[in-house]
């Protein structure tokens, strides 16, 4: 697994529909003198045990079957559970029967469910961990007046995230890229004492990031009525465009559409005061 400009972050959040990989699936595991050396050393670990018959057994007969098919094109596959590889949230079953078989080289026999990049990009996507927005506001939070616009820009521009899920190994080289860039940003004002609550900005590429600055835009949240000694909590939350290639690339061709991913701010305990006007004659 790698991943490309996710610093901290959290997981993603799909803002509809899901990418979920399954719960397990098959993959190449041993050539045919790796399985033999690794159900020696499992016979080592099991001697003396009640175990160490059965197993002893099996390793004699899978000997005696081609000697653990040596010389043969083709590999041992094995079992992988998601949740126990990638450590990912898992919502299916796992359907498949739990164990070792021997596929020769070509097409996996029907009903083995075997890795493929589509798999690869689920795990990509349950991978990604965005960055939370860092909102800038004009004024500043603690200093918010009745009637006037509020103006929101990032302190640091946001950068894209991508990560690779790949598999090379015995000749069986697959891999899936996930790529997430920021598009949009909503502020919300906390209140209906605002017009307009809410505002949707464009991200704007900029200097190898995407920022905001909504000063020159025609919506800005606009307070109507003090806090009157409380706060009303801003919110700001970014939609990600994701798309995922089956490459190690995730600018590739084609780039394949994913769910869009969320994040969310920080609320901001936003004061708004209102300015008291003397008028004399």
């Amino acid at each position: 697994m790698h991943e490309n400009g996710a610093e901290g972050g959290t997981h993603l959040v799909s803002s509809g529909g899901s990418w979920d990989p399954p719960a397990c699936w098959y993959e190449p595991e041993y050539t045919p003198e790796g399985f033999d050396t690794a159900f020696q050393a499992l016979l080592q670990q099991l001697a003396g045990t009640s175990g160490g018959a059965d197993a002893q057994k099996q390793y004699d007969a899978l000997k005696a079957d081609h000697d653990f098919h040596r010389g043969e094109n083709g590999a041992w596959w094995g079992m992988v559970k998601t949740n126990a590889a990638w450590d990912l949230p898992v919502t299916t079953t796992c359907t498949q029967s739990p164990g070792i078989r021997w596929v020769p080289a070509g097409n996996p026999p029907a009903g083995l469910l075997t890795v493929t990049p589509q798999m690869l990009s689920k795990i990509a996507y349950g991978a990604t961990k965005l960055p939370s927005p860092d909102v800038a506001l004009s004024p500043a939070a603690d200093r918010q007046t009745v009637n006037l616009p509020t103006f929101v820009s990032f302190s640091r521009p946001l950068q894209s995230v991508s990560v690779t899920a790949s598999l090379d190994y015995m000749g069986f080289n697959i891999a899936a890229s996930t790529l997430a860039v920021p598009i949009s940003l909503e502020i919300d004002a906390g209140t209906d004492d605002a017009s307009p609550r809410t505002c949707t900005y464009p991200f704007t590429a900029s200097g190898g990031g995407y920022t905001v600055d909504s000063s020159s835009s025609s919506c800005n949240v606009t307070y109507l009525r003090s806090s009157r000694g409380g706060t009303y909590p801003l919110t700001g939350r970014v939609k990600w465009k994701v798309t995922w290639t089956a490459s190690k690339n995730p600018n590739a061709a084609p780039a394949n559409a994913l769910p869009d991913g969320l994040t969310d701010a920080a609320p901001q305990d936003v004061v708004v005061k209102e300015i008291q006007t003397v008028v004399t004659h």
